[in-house]
């Protein structure tokens, strides 16, 4: 089977859920019968336009933004921008190939390339899968401004061109209105994220990379280290997950936090926001706002370093952050967005709160940094390795594919 993605996010080593599911994915397509092809966008300047990855043909669009640190509107209109010319590359790539040799699917990633996907479907004639791996722009607070109405829109027309809709957890069907009682869905759950990427270290490496990153804040002995990995959206529970800190402090607990992650694409002035709410509220040299996304060998040693890693979110359609965390071992906290079947909050793998109050996350925070449950983070990543597997999604998917194909 021949097979074209249009992502935006592109190996090696992308930024964002994306561009984690879409490099897990073809590793583990190495192994299966189908000749695959991915359009899409990459942040790396010296890399071929074209060149393979595992056994992939990857055709690179660059899009490394200069203008991810500027204010809205141009950060909007830069983005915008790019995201066009990746949909034009994308469609352009697939005709051009099925003009040669016959493509047996369009696989088109997010609503963001949407376009492309509706292109191939409406104008070319090819089959095409819709991944939707977000319901975020559904949702009331989230579903505000002129983007997540065009992200509506496109997400509407293509799921009504679409053969087939592919969805990482039934509780993303639940939040899309027009995917209701549709029977062209499938569920398919994720790989664990960048967890192959990143080793689980002894208890030797563990106290090094410990004392190495905590000597980057300061963090003196005996005092401990709670980390928060993603995007400073409202829903991510980032101003809550700040306040908890200030009232476990208060009750005299000895914490840093450290808030790893940036407001882009959404609005960068939260970060700066946010430094100003942390110097109000006292907390400077306690809590640590970065401003900014690790690559994967910060964020591993940030996680590793940790004593809880934290990820309050309201809404997660799958949550890469938190699953990578807890293959480390981490001992994590997660809000009631997560699905449970995910991060296996029912089989004690990790403590979940269901709701954002701050005293619950509190108490959450201070049960999870006790001592009173040693074996939490074995269990986490116990849980993790045997729930999820890329081996397992890529085959699934191409099960659903070829079903596609034979229609």
């Amino acid at each position: 089977m021949r097979i074209v993605i249009v992502s935006t996010g592109a190996p090696p080593d992308p930024f964002g859920g994306i561009g984690t599911y879409i490099e897990g994915l073809l590793g583990a397509l190495a192994s299966q019968d189908a000749e695959v092809h991915l359009v899409g966008a990459s942040r790396h300047h010296r890399l071929k336009r074209v060149f393979q990855y595992h056994e992939a043909t990857v055709r690179r669009v660059l899009v490394t933004p200069p203008w991810a640190r500027t204010a809205l509107p141009r950060s909007r209109i830069g983005m915008m921008a790019a995201v066009a010319r990746l949909n034009i590359v994308g469609a352009w790539y697939a005709r051009r190939l099925h003009a040669r040799e016959k493509v047996d699917l369009v696989a088109v990633h997010d609503w963001m390339c949407a376009p492309a996907g509706l292109v191939c479907a409406v104008l070319f004639r090819m089959p095409v899968c819709y991944h939707v791996h977000s319901a975020e722009i559904f949702f009331r607070d989230r579903g505000r401004g002129p983007v997540a109405a065009l992200g509506r829109t496109l997400n509407r027309a293509l799921s009504r061109r679409a053969r087939l809709i592919m969805v990482p957890s039934t509780h993303t069907v639940a939040g899309i209105p027009h995917l209701a009682g549709r029977d062209d869905i499938a569920v398919v759950s994720h790989g664990p994220g960048k967890a192959w990427r990143m080793e689980c270290p002894d208890d030797i490496e563990r106290g090094a990379v410990r004392d190495k990153v905590r000597a980057l804040y300061g963090i003196p002995d005996g005092r401990r280290m709670i980390m928060f990995a993603g995007r400073y959206g409202a829903h991510k529970g980032v101003n809550e997950l700040i306040e908890a800190v200030r009232r476990t402090l208060a009750d005299g607990a000895d914490v840093t936090l450290i808030l790893a992650g940036t407001g882009w694409p959404d609005d960068t002035s939260i970060d700066q926001r946010l430094r100003e709410r942390v110097e109000d509220a006292g907390l400077a040299g306690r809590v640590h706002v970065l401003g900014r996304y690790l690559d994967t060998e910060e964020l591993r040693a940030h996680v590793v370093a940790a004593d809880a890693c934290v990820f309050p979110s309201t809404y997660e359609p799958f949550g890469f952050a938190a699953v990578e965390a807890m293959a480390l071992r981490a001992r994590a906290v997660v809000g009631p967005g997560f699905d449970p079947d995910v991060v296996g909050s029912a089989e004690g793998a990790c403590v979940r709160t269901g709701t954002l109050d701050p005293d619950e996350l509190a108490a959450a925070l201070l049960r999870v940094l006790s001592d009173d449950d040693p074996g939490l983070g074995d269990r986490a990543r116990r849980y993790i390795l045997g729930r999820h597997s890329w081996d397992t999604a890529a085959a699934r998917t191409l099960q659903a594919y070829a079903e596609v194909v034979r229609r």
